[in-house]
Order: structure tokens, then sequence, then C-alpha cells
């Protein structure tokens, strides 16, 4: 598998995650993960069209109120 691969990368980084948890109970680790994704992708999004979020909800696929409210919400 490719290193810049992104299912390579998650695997990667989860797994030091679970390493670094030296024996700690691991918990809430999907919407951990979840989060974490969606604000890099959103904000990757806007910084490649200028901000504009009409654009952005569209290359995203989302409802542009939905997107403002992810943007207050990782106060991007």
């Amino acid at each position: 598998m490719n290193p810049t691969d992104l299912p390579a990368c998650i695997n990667a980084k989860l797994k030091r995650y679970f390493e670094q948890l030296a024996g700690e109970t691991a918990s809430g680790v999907h919407k951990m993960v979840m989060q974490e994704t969606e604000s890099v992708v959103i904000k990757f999004v806007l910084d490649t069209v200028n901000q504009n979020q009409s654009e952005a909800s569209r290359i995203l696929g989302m409802n542009r109120g939905t997107l403002k409210k992810k943007i207050e919400l990782y106060k991007l």
C-alpha cells in the first residue's frame, strides 16, 4: 500500500493512537476520527475555494446551512 494512501495514513495514525494509550481504555474513537477528519476536509476545501461557502458546500455535497454550522463547530 502506498504510504500517501488515505486509508494507510488513517491506519498508521490509529495504530499509533492505540499504542500511546499504554493500557488505558479507548473510548469514542469513531467520533474523534470523524470530527478530526471532517474539520480537515472542510478547511482544505474552504481554503481551496478562497472561503466561498457556496462553492465549498457544492464540492462537499452538503447544504450551505450545514456547512456554516460545521464552520462554527470546528472554529474554521
